[in-house]
């Protein structure tokens, strides 16, 4: 690196959980970067996303551990965001050693991922950013499956159970398909809302996908139980599912 110039800040989608997943050039820059941040909902306990990139790092002595405590994003918004610019100062004291640093996340850094706050701050700041896009749940869950997340002229909803209820019901009634992300926030009112429209049996949940502890679920009675937080779901109206 030249004296003087700043890093480079990479944001890394490090796929469901198969540590095969990750792209060839993510795993390039992973082990060449200088830092490697790995977001945690705690200090001190490990983070699903470096779990699964590990064996691409051959020296995990540059992995630093950064704090992204879970609070709800429409009642906290103030503190998350607070914390997502300290984490974003942080960050830029390093880029401004001129070390290249990587932050990995889950899936894809696009899909509701914290990377994408911390990559708005950074934007702003006269910082290279570089994103590298990783294999989202709902695609990985639909390859496994063979199941085809469109087909023709259907359409494909996405949304989170972190939602008001009034925008899911809107999505699943606007849609033939519909993938419902971080499903385990309620997955009782969305067993509800299936069961409402006839749905119970046009779904397939999967949890902890591409890990040896994946489940497959397509029993309404079993959404309705508690589920990992891992877990993402399909809907598919026109599709027999069961």
């Amino acid at each position: 690196m030249t004296a003087g110039k700043k890093g480079i800040f990479y944001g890394i989608g490090v796929g469901p959980g198969d540590p095969d997943l990750i792209t060839v050039k993510a795993a390039r820059i992973l082990d060449a970067c200088d830092v490697v941040i790995t977001p945690t909902k705690k200090m001190g306990k490990t983070s699903i996303a470096f779990e699964i990139v590990k064996s691409h790092i051959s020296d995990l002595s540059k992995v630093l551990d950064m704090n992204f405590p879970m609070i709800s994003l429409s009642q906290e918004r103030e503190v998350l965001a607070k914390q997502w610019k300290e984490n974003a100062d942080a960050i830029e004291l390093l880029l401004n050693e001129g070390k290249n640093v990587a932050f990995i996340t889950l899936g894809d850094p696009m899909v509701f991922s914290t990377y994408s706050y911390v990559m708005e701050f950074l934007l702003k700041r006269d910082i290279e950013v570089v994103t590298l896009s990783g294999v989202p749940s709902f695609c990985n869950l639909a390859a496994q499956l063979n199941i085809p997340l469109t087909q023709g002229e259907e359409s494909l909803g996405i949304v989170a159970m972190t939602q008001p209820i009034e925008e899911i019901r809107a999505i699943l009634d606007a849609h033939q398909n519909i993938v419902v992300m971080k499903i385990s926030a309620n997955n009782v009112l969305m067993a509800e809302e299936l069961e409402a429209r006839g749905l119970e049996k046009s779904f397939v949940l999967v949890s902890n996908i591409g890990m040896e502890n994946q489940q497959i679920i397509r029993d309404i009675d079993v959404l309705k139980g508690k589920i990992p937080y891992l877990s993402t779901l399909l809907v598919k109206k026109n599709y027999p599912l069961q």
